[in-house]
């Protein structure tokens, strides 16, 4: 912190000691001669301490660098300061001045103790504008110092406050009489005076005293102008009272005397300063036309020409007049000159620069800029350029700039670096950036064995034969490539070439080369060789036969695996068209969706797999199934292909689809088996009651009896036959074992056939079958006999296990519903006892039953493979109220609305 700033602190810490005494000791602990610091009658109120304290703290936290926070402060005595002159001038109370210390404050019997007194209040407000004055911005130059003398007039006038407040006190206190609005109390105007000074201090260095401070002042001629200025005004006043004491003019005379000795006192001065000055004047003139003619600017702080030399016109071809005021750096469209080694602007000093700047008719010229800022009390500094021309040099430099820059360039275009090795000394000399291309520290490698201590020992040894074959042939030049050992345990490979020189006698003195990284290519090439060996190794074990045609229909690679497939060897199918594999009668159609390919860019033969027909050498056919990929390479397009024989899995599936149709139709007669009693039964019914009738039918026939009892006999006996009959034919419809026939059918038609299928014979159950059918549900897209096959096993199982229950839980319900426009559901529940969790987990794997004596445990399972190969799902879960409930969806069709 500066000195100054320093004292300006002190005073503001001391100003905020003597409000804190003054609150603490006198209002706080009630020392009563605090209040006034002994000036009884006229105490500091509790507001005025509180509005002074936070002054001083603000004044400390901006002289600290704190600028924000001391706003922040400053708006305590600006409020205090505000509310006690408004309350003043408008004679009225806002209630706040006792809230501080209102019982101490009842000692006093006046209407405005607690508040800030106009004089106090009218000090505060000065010293926070002043303070804030004091903060604002960070402007420099004119502008700064005018805010200073802002600051220090608004300071100056609390100051004068400050004093009169003190006197005041101290005169009211003497002489017992009140001063009115103005009264003061004596810490109030020491904290003002202490403020003031603190305030003025700060912004001090911003005032008119600098003039005294600047290097050249001639204090011989103050010294001598000191006494005229002191002692001569003095000299009429003296001798006008000596006339007065003898009385030897009138007082008139003596006045015009007192008069005329000051004017001629005056003149004396004048004279003497005009004489000075024209001397100083005449100094000045011939210094400055020295310096006209040297390349001098000067510009203010924004950058603006104030002078423009002769020098800078001859050198940069505008005249004065057309320069003054123009931003220099934009007149001369200014740039800098970087240095080609770092890249940054080029300085030789803090004030010194080279800068590449144009001329008035378009010509560049680069110059040395030395700039010095010089300061003006009460004006705007200036900065004064000194400015040489330096085209030449810079020309010179920039040739030689562009060659290195053009050499480095291409070594950094091909990451390579330059090298020198003095064979005599062991030195080795590299090209600036080398080590570090090639992962080395700079300065890491000096010398041979330096050199030899990083690099693989075989190598070192390699590259030591290799020098001495190129030796004993006495070669121009010779190649290399080594490895590097890294710090971190990588390797990097270089590769390069060096000139080499001998001397007279033969001997190599030094050699000078380039050398590159290729570490990278060298992990490259490590890599492709390694993963053509693993993919070369891939295809000779892959058991899928892989086929590569290019976009001719060329065979370019034909796996050992495609050898065992198709029955030739590579060689004598390689460069071949690949229709050679294709079946005749498909050939057509292949090259027709390659084609079509080539042409859109995209096909579905390259991204996902499909089934194909291929032909053995011996011209056997086998089915196929093959997945492929496309590459574009060079232009051109390949085609990968790999292929494998399906015939093994075709005819599993025909077998396992034969077994499972075989099954199903087991199942069904299996089913039938079970329903035989029953059938036998209900059958026995419809047969007996025939025979009744034809009997008495006979009889009455036999007895010439009344012929509408004989006919209705004989309708009666044909519909029992008829049931019979259709017994049957369900029975036979059942068990068939004929082609799937999906399409539309009558979801309540199919749900009450199977019903009544099952149900004949069970009546001696007690059985009570309920429907709740969905008239939205009405038509399925399903085969029928397979939807009556789910039906009929899962009845048949919900009838098994209500044989156990009571008479009057035994109920079975059918229900159906539509979840949306493609499948509808189906329902059926029953009463009995549920089914175990163990049987449920793996209730449709084969052989897994839920019934206790008897079944083959496959309806279920082959009633789930009938519901999802119509794209339903079957679930089976246990109800809360007790029995178990099966579930299964069929697609629904999609009913035309009426018109």
């Amino acid at each position: 912190m500066p000195a100054r700033r320093r004292l300006a602190a002190y005073f503001a810490a001391a100003a905020a000691l003597c409000g804190l005494v003054e609150l603490i000791g006198g209002w706080f602990l009630g020392i009563r001669w605090l209040r006034g610091f002994g000036v009884e009658g006229h105490p500091i109120w509790p507001w005025t301490s509180v509005g002074y304290i936070a002054l001083s703290l603000g004044y400390l936290a901006g002289l600290l660098g704190h600028k924000r926070l001391a706003r922040r402060i400053w708006i305590a005595p600006l409020v205090i300061a505000g509310a006690s002159i408004a309350q003043i001038l408008g004679g009225f109370s806002l209630g706040t001045d006792t809230w501080l210390f209102a019982d101490a404050l009842r000692e006093y019997p006046l209407d405005a103790a607690g508040r800030p007194t106009l004089n106090s209040a009218a000090s505060i407000l000065l010293l926070t504008c002043a303070g804030y004055v004091s903060v604002s911005g960070k402007l420099r130059g004119a502008d700064r110092f005018l805010l200073g003398e802002h600051a220090n007039l608004l300071a100056s006038a609390s100051l004068g406050l400050g004093i009169l407040a003190a006197l005041l006190a101290i005169f009211s206190s003497l002489s017992q009489q009140s001063s009115g609005l103005f009264t003061g109390a004596l810490p109030a105007g020491i904290m003002a005076v202490l403020l003031s000074t603190a305030c003025i201090v700060w912004n001090v260095d911003f005032g008119r005293h600098r003039l005294l401070s600047r290097r050249h002042v001639d204090w011989r001629a103050i010294a001598g102008l000191l006494p005229v200025v002191l002692f001569f005004p003095v000299v009429p006043s003296l001798l006008e009272v000596a006339l007065t004491d003898a009385d030897l003019m009138s007082p008139l005379a003596r006045e015009l005397i007192v008069v005329f000795g000051n004017i001629a006192i005056v003149a004396v001065v004048t004279y003497w300063a005009v004489v000075r000055l024209a001397h100083e004047q005449a100094l000045l003139t011939d210094f400055n036309e020295a310096l006209e003619f040297t390349t001098i600017v000067l510009v203010t702080e924004d950058g603006r020409i104030s002078h423009w030399s002769r020098g800078c016109e001859q050198l940069y071809g505008w005249s004065a007049a057309e320069a003054r005021g123009k931003r220099k750096y934009e007149l001369l469209r200014s740039r800098c000159e970087q240095d080609w080694q770092t890249g940054l602007p080029r300085r030789t000093g803090p004030d010194v620069q080279q800068l590449v700047e144009q001329r008035r008719d378009g010509s560049e010229v680069t110059v040395l800029e030395r700039t010095r800022r010089v300061e003006r009390p009460g004006r705007e500094p200036l900065v004064i350029c000194n400015i040489s021309d330096v085209s030449c040099e810079a020309e010179a430099m920039a040739a030689l700039r562009a060659s290195e820059d053009r050499l480095a360039i291409a070594m950094s275009a091909h990451e390579l670096g330059i090298f020198e090795w003095d064979v005599q000394t062991g030195a080795i000399t590299w090209s600036p950036g080398t080590e570090q291309r090639l992962g080395l520290a700079p300065n890491a490698i000096g010398d041979f064995e330096s050199w030899r201590a990083q690099v693989e020992p075989e190598d070192v040894q390699q590259i030591l034969d290799t020098i001495a074959r190129a030796v004993a042939d006495r070669a121009e030049r010779f190649t290399f490539r080594y490895r590097f050992l890294q710090q971190s345990g990588t390797v990097r490979a270089v590769e390069g070439s060096s000139r080499a020189f001998y001397d007279a006698q033969d001997n190599l003195v030094r050699t000078v080369g380039v050398i590159m990284d290729v570490s990278e290519r060298e992990e490259r090439e490590m890599a492709l060789r390694a993963r053509e060996a693993q993919l070369r190794s891939v295809l000779e074990t892959v058991p899928d036969g892989m086929v590569v045609v290019d976009e001719t229909g060329k065979i370019r690679e034909f796996s050992a695996a495609a050898e065992a497939l198709w029955g030739y060897r590579a060689g004598d199918v390689v460069g071949r068209d690949y229709t050679l594999l294709i079946p005749q009668d498909q050939r057509e159609r292949v090259m027709t969706s390659l084609g079509e390919f080539l042409r859109a860019g995209d096909s579905d033969l390259v991204s996902r797999a499909a089934t194909a027909v291929g032909e053995h050498a011996d011209g056997r056919r086998f089915p196929l199934e093959g997945r492929g990929g496309v590459t574009r390479v060079d232009g051109g397009v390949l085609f990968t292909f790999f292929f494998r024989d399906i015939s093994e899995r075709l005819a599993a599936e025909e077998r396992l689809s034969d077994l499972n149709a075989e099954l199903a139709h087991v199942s069904r007669q299996s089913a039938m088996s079970e329903l035989a009693a029953d059938i036998a039964h209900e059958l026995n019914q419809p047969l007996s009651a025939t025979a009744n009738f034809l009997s008495a039918a006979r009889i009455l026939i036999e007895q010439q009896g009344d012929a509408d009892r004989i006919s209705e006999l004989l309708r009666m006996a044909n519909e029992q036959i008829q049931r019979a009959g259709e017994i049957i034919r369900r029975m036979r419809a059942f068990m068939s074992k004929g082609e799937v026939e999906i399409g539309a059918e009558s979801l309540e038609q199919t749900l009450r056939d199977a019903a009544e299928l099952v149900l004949v014979g069970t009546g001696q159950f007690d059985i009570d079958v309920t429907y709740s059918l969905d008239p939205a549900a009405r038509l399925i897209f399903a085969d029928r006999i397979q939807i009556q096959q789910v039906l009929v096993n899962l009845l048949r199982n919900a009838i098994d296990v209500l044989r156990n229950s009571p008479t009057s839980e035994r109920s079975i319900h059918i229900a159906s519903r539509k979840l949306n426009e493609q499948f509808i559901e189906v329902s059926v529940s029953d009463t009995g006892p549920g089914i175990k969790d163990t049987v449920l987990k793996q209730l449709y794997t084969r052989f897994v039953t839920t019934k206790q004596n008897a079944g083959m445990g496959i309806g279920l399972s082959i009633s789930r493979r009938i519901i999802e190969a119509h794209g339903g799902t079957l679930e089976a879960e246990n109800r809360p109220e007790g029995g178990a409930t099966f579930r299964f969806t069929v697609p629904a069709v999609r009913e035309l609305e009426e018109a």
